[in-house]
């Protein structure tokens, strides 16, 4: 017989209409020990992303260390914060947990204000700094800069515009056009292990880019063999986009945010009364999340489908089952999920409906891909699979003992068998585990990423908050969960 620890207060108010809602975020709110330290790892969250940025820009390698041990650490939390018990075990520390995760939000609060004051309101041409020949006015350069479009998603919005043109959507990709088009930075330009950088390594230096710069300009309609210029996402990446380019909308970053709000709130919406207020916390104090939607990150656009998909898993099945569709076939880091997704709906809700979810999401995948596949299947298997050829090591992970210089291996098989390794690992564990640990699923789907090759930061951007809600949502209303998901 399970039995519930009353010293938890958990609220299982059923939500009303939107008025019911409005008032239910003003109730005391519920800081149980997972809550609050979950706000604390968005401190190490920011300082493993600040650290590991500083890193690159000045290519030094004790800071690189010093991001990559932030990292792990950040992962350390998230699996404690996704183990059911850990409210129970915490729960003595409840309360100085509860001060110091105010505390938290006050501070990054405040960072996040002068941030949107500083780099969006006033800019970095009134601080006066960016002329001066220092390291801090190279920072907020690239501060500046981050908030451009990169490469991919210039891309994606080049081809959403040629599919809407008539146009090929992967045959027509130009990275040079897509460069001017959306003015993107020549540090967000994707370099190649070929031509002239066939025997640079770890990555080109500056200099080196401005050289392939040159040679850009003098051929200003040729696409050098040194940068990335291939679509390398599945189609619905542009086939979504598109949709909301008929409507007028011209930059994919209103496209995300006309995305993910309607998300945020309907997953706020159907979160018990005590901690709604809470999940809006979450989601502002996530800053990372919100500069990564003003540079448009390609990945931003999968984040409210693997949202939506993790935490309606048991409520709406099928609709769950879409939405995890709709990410397969945005991008790649969304496949890594899917084995994790159907474990989850294998272990609580039978072999059929996971038989159900998995031909739901190959049915979306399939309809979405499969006109471009037949046009030419080749050019679209080299398009996608593009992100795993000829690039030069790059990331947070474990490539960092590369990158800063302190491990001479120039080969990505190795850390693509570990890669593979972890991922088999994690399937296994999971299987064996899931009603255990059923939150722990985002965080096994992403952590083999952090062993790749290239192991880039936007990988791991979102997944924290698709467990802290879907432990709110799935745990703590006990309406929605009479099983195994209740605190213990």
């Amino acid at each position: 017989m399970i039995k519930e620890d009353n010293s938890i207060n958990i609220s299982n108010r059923k939500p009303g209409f939107f008025n019911k809602s409005v008032r239910a975020l003003f109730v005391p709110q519920e800081f149980t020990p997972r809550i609050s330290l979950f706000i604390i790892t968005v401190v190490i969250k920011l300082a493993a992303s600040a650290i590991s940025g500083i890193a690159y820009v000045f290519n030094n390698s004790i800071l690189y260390i010093t991001g990559i041990m932030l990292w792990i650490l950040w992962f350390a939390f998230l699996f404690i914060i996704a183990i059911p018990q850990t409210d129970r075990w915490l729960q003595k520390n409840s309360e100085k947990l509860k001060k110091t995760a105010q505390k938290i939000i006050i501070i990054v609060l405040v960072i996040g204000v002068l941030e949107f004051v500083g780099l969006s309101m006033v800019g970095l041409d009134a601080l006066g700094l960016k002329e001066k020949n220092n390291n801090f006015s190279t920072v907020l350069t690239s501060l500046e800069e981050s908030f451009n479009y990169n490469d991919a998603t210039a891309l994606c919005h080049q081809a959403a515009e040629n599919l809407l043109a008539g146009k090929k959507p992967y045959a027509e990709a130009d990275i040079i056009n897509a460069m001017h088009e959306y003015n993107v930075p020549e540090h967000k330009l994707t370099p190649l292990r070929l031509g002239m950088f066939a025997d640079v390594f770890p990555y080109p230096t500056d200099e080196q880019m401005e050289q392939l710069q040159l040679k850009i300009m003098e051929n200003p309609d040729e696409v050098p063999i040194e940068l990335e210029s291939c679509l390398c996402y599945p189609a619905g990446s542009f086939l979504i986009p598109a949709l909301f380019l008929l409507m007028g909308i011209s930059d994919l970053r209103i496209i995300h945010i006309v995305l993910m709000l309607p998300a945020i709130l309907y997953v706020i919406w159907i979160s018990p009364a005590g901690y709604r207020l809470l999940l809006i916390i979450i989601m502002t104090i996530s800053l990372e999340l919100w500069n990564s939607l003003a540079s448009g990150e390609t990945g931003f656009l999968i984040f409210p489908f693997l949202l939506l998909g993790w935490v309606l898993f048991k409520k709406q099945p099928i609709a769950s089952a879409i939405f995890i569709g709709l990410a397969a076939t945005i991008k790649q880091v969304a496949w890594f999920f899917i084995p994790f997704y159907l474990i989850l709906i294998y272990k609580t809700q039978g072999i059929k409906k996971a038989m159900q979810s998995a031909l739901i999401i190959l049915l979306i995948f399939t309809a979405s891909n499969l006109p471009f596949i037949i046009n030419d299947p080749q050019l679209w298997y080299d398009s996608i699979t593009s992100p795993m050829t000829d690039k030069f090591p790059l990331g947070v992970g474990i490539i960092t003992l590369v990158t800063s210089g302190l491990i001479n291996l120039q080969s990505s098989l190795v850390f693509t068998f570990i890669e593979g390794l972890v991922l088999i690992g994690s399937i296994i564990w999971y299987y064996r585990n899931c009603h255990s640990y059923p939150q722990a699923g985002p965080l096994l789907a992403v952590l083999p990423l952090f062993f790749a090759w290239r192991s880039i930061w936007p990988y791991f951007f979102y997944f924290d908050i698709i467990i802290i809600a879907s432990i709110i949502i799935n745990e703590y209303n006990r309406k929605m969960n009479n099983d195994c998901y209740q605190v213990v």
